[in-house]
């Protein structure tokens, strides 16, 4: 039988867990760049594909500047991994090292990969770094301990090259059915326990993000709530709209987005060997974000939704600081509006009191997002079954939020009975069934 599971409840902690980073892509560093010089960019954070590190050298020196962090991503995850077989990654000072299998790391193995990062973490004078972990596709995978390894080599290693104040974020990719089993899940927590040297638990669930569905959003938000701990952040990846979602239930603390992609974490490309056409190079199409939607589409497609006045009005950018032209600005300059619109959307949240931050995000921003779907799909049809989606996921955003707040109340220490503990409680919850998307 699985065990039942639980929600660790504590009390409320500071902003200083609480945090915003973008995911650059591989142009991103041209908006980027800008928004710092016009000092409109309010990220936290920035996280750097290892692939680009001199594309972005400019960028890195510019966000030390604005005190924003610069977070390296070693794509550990990916070289290990059949379909991830580009250029890029070969060309990493790592990937000699690197094998397939967690076998393939012995101690001196361990030993060069933490050293090959280091000099990269050195030499590029990041702030963070991603722990070079690896996905975990089933509950007895070898990954973990052997994560757990690396992860305590690298910290040794950036101490004696002395940058102690370099962060170590672990990024944890697990396969759902891990992730969402209480005995798998505790057996992970077990195992990264032994690792005080992490700044915070980054989360790669597969799959997970803006096209999952009311299963998956219960699942996910039930299993952080779980996995929690005051003393360790939790970081949300590539999810969008139900990452913030997430992080106003309570679920997580910091939040990475993408500009105009990356919003889900799906990893099924690289769990095939690459055909030999995977080699080429090809720019993905440009997409531009719109909040009302809550998502970022095509640039042909937000032409067809704002191709009348009505539409105009209806999907078009109205913050004046943002998008002057309104829909012409917008359109004209997709980057910066996806990027400025997103980092919004995540500051206005974060000020709402975290007691009432579950209930405004639904009421406030989801619900609107559900009706503009409507609209959108008399446009558009491939919007329709957004919208059916986006109606479950908000019916199961409200229900958890009842149960956050049922438990709370139940978990309220009266004002006059000083004898009683103000640590954090585990209340149990009836076990669920493993659910799909």
């Amino acid at each position: 039988m699985r065990a039942p599971t639980t929600i660790a409840l504590a009390r409320p902690r500071g902003r200083e867990n609480d945090r915003f980073y973008f995911r650059v892509g591989n142009n991103d560093h041209v908006v980027l760049n800008r928004l710092i010089a016009e000092k409109r960019l309010q990220a936290d954070g920035l996280v750097l594909d290892a692939r680009r590190h001199e594309r972005h050298k400019t960028l890195r020196r510019y966000a030390r500047a604005a005190n924003i962090s610069t977070c390296l991503d070693t794509q550990a995850m990916e070289l290990a991994m059949p379909g991830a077989t580009s250029k890029g990654h070969l060309q990493l000072p790592w990937s000699r090292m690197h094998g397939r299998s967690a076998d393939h790391f012995t101690p001196r193995r361990i030993e060069q990969v933490a050293e090959a990062i280091v000099r990269q973490v050195v030499e590029g004078d990041y702030a963070e770094v991603k722990a070079p972990a690896h996905y975990v596709a089933e509950a007895a995978s070898e990954w973990p301990a052997t994560d757990v390894a690396l992860t305590l080599e690298l910290r040794k290693q950036l101490n004696g090259a002395g940058r102690e104040d370099v962060r170590i974020k672990y990024p944890l990719a697990v396969h759902h059915s891990v992730f969402y089993d209480a005995e798998a899940r505790r057996d992970l927590w077990r195992t990264l326990k032994d690792l005080p040297v992490v700044d915070a638990i980054s989360l790669r669930i597969h799959p997970f993000g803006y096209d999952s569905g009311p299963h998956v959003m219960r699942s996910f938000i039930e299993a952080c709530w779980d996995f929690r701990r005051d003393d360790v952040p939790l970081m949300i990846e590539r999810a969008g709209i139900v990452g913030l979602a997430a992080y106003a239930l309570g679920a997580v603390n910091i939040v990475e987005s993408g500009i105009t992609i990356g919003d889900s974490f799906d990893i099924g490309s690289l769990q095939r060997p690459a055909s030999p056409a995977a080699n080429r190079s090809f720019a993905p199409p440009r997409r531009v974000y719109i909040e009302v939607l809550g998502a970022a589409v095509e640039h042909d497609v937000a032409t067809k939704l704002m191709s009348s006045s009505r539409g105009k009005l209806q999907f078009a950018c109205k913050e004046r600081t943002c998008c002057p032209a309104g829909f012409e600005s917008m359109l004209g300059d997709m980057e910066r509006h996806s990027a400025l619109t997103r980092q919004r959307q995540y500051t206005e949240l974060s000020r709402i009191p975290v007691s009432m931050r579950a209930e405004h995000f639904i009421h406030n921003v989801f619900s609107p997002v559900c009706d503009m779907l409507t609209r959108a799909s008399d446009v558009h049809e491939p919007f329709k079954k957004s919208q059916r989606r986006m109606l479950s996921v908000k019916a199961v955003l409200l229900d958890l939020n009842r149960q956050r707040v049922r438990i709370q109340e139940r978990s309220r220490v009266p004002d006059n009975d000083s004898s009683r503990p103000q640590s954090a409680r585990i209340i149990p919850l009836p076990p669920r069934e493993p659910r799909g998307r």
